[in-house]
């Protein structure tokens, strides 16, 4: 089953999740997904920029996960 509710940011409160919840039930197999219909245009074009950086694989480094590991700095407790 599938349900779309579509809602104003100013209705988005304890009530509605309350109302999520009890159509969920006890269910375990659910997914929820926040979609945005508009979006910043800087940020956009800003992750573009990310992406095409990225996909020239310039001044990229790899690490094996043990290289990782001894590269990270230790948790500091």
């Amino acid at each position: 089953m599938e349900t779309i509710i579509k809602i104003h940011p100013s209705e988005l409160d304890m009530n509605l999740i309350k109302k999520i919840k009890e159509f969920i039930g006890n269910k375990e197999n659910v997914d929820v997904t926040i979609s945005l219909k508009e979006f910043d245009r800087s940020y956009s074009n800003v992750l573009n920029q990310s992406m095409a950086e990225a996909n020239k694989k310039e001044n990229q480094i790899s690490f094996t996960m043990e290289e990782f590991i001894a590269y990270s700095p230790e948790k500091k407790q």
